[in-house]
């Protein structure tokens, strides 16, 4: 009786443990959009938006990212860059980059100088500015985006 459920409760764990691995990946895809997608800000964000965004989007938790972009425009209009020509990429360790055709309504946050994980701030720019995108796949989703120029 014993052994039987020692095998069902380990059984239990390793698909629990599996569950969660699964559950905790996350696509290239998904990661670029947590990190960089934020159609639904219209206008110009508050003052204290990257420092909520940043947080929120879970990229001061471990170290505060000292630099990220977000964009506002619609996950299409990002998508729709895969398709313009290929560029070649800032990060020379990533291939088939594509720039926009049009300046895009973007928020860039730059860490601030005293800042420790979980207290992050950020100084923002608000501009309007040509973006640039690494695709993968064969429907070229976008993974990666070049800091503006």
């Amino acid at each position: 009786m014993i052994p039987e459920r020692s095998l069902l409760l380990s059984l239990l764990t390793l698909m629990v443990l599996g569950l969660s691995h699964h559950s905790l990946a996350e696509s290239q895809e998904d990661k670029f959009k947590r990190q960089h997608l934020d159609s639904g800000t219209k206008g110009n964000p508050g003052k204290k938006y990257c420092d909520q965004m940043m947080a929120k989007r879970g990229m001061t938790k471990r170290k505060c990212k000292p630099v990220n972009t977000f964009l506002h425009e619609s996950y299409q209009n990002i998508e729709n860059i895969c398709h313009e020509p290929n560029v070649p990429c800032a990060n020379k360790n990533m291939h088939n980059c594509h720039k926009s055709n049009h300046p895009m309504k973007i928020t860039e946050c730059h860490l601030s100088g005293g800042s420790k994980p979980g207290k992050c701030r950020y100084r923002m720019n608000n501009v309007k500015k040509n973006v640039t995108v690494a695709c993968v796949g064969k429907t070229l989703k976008p993974v990666h985006l070049d800091p503006p120029k």
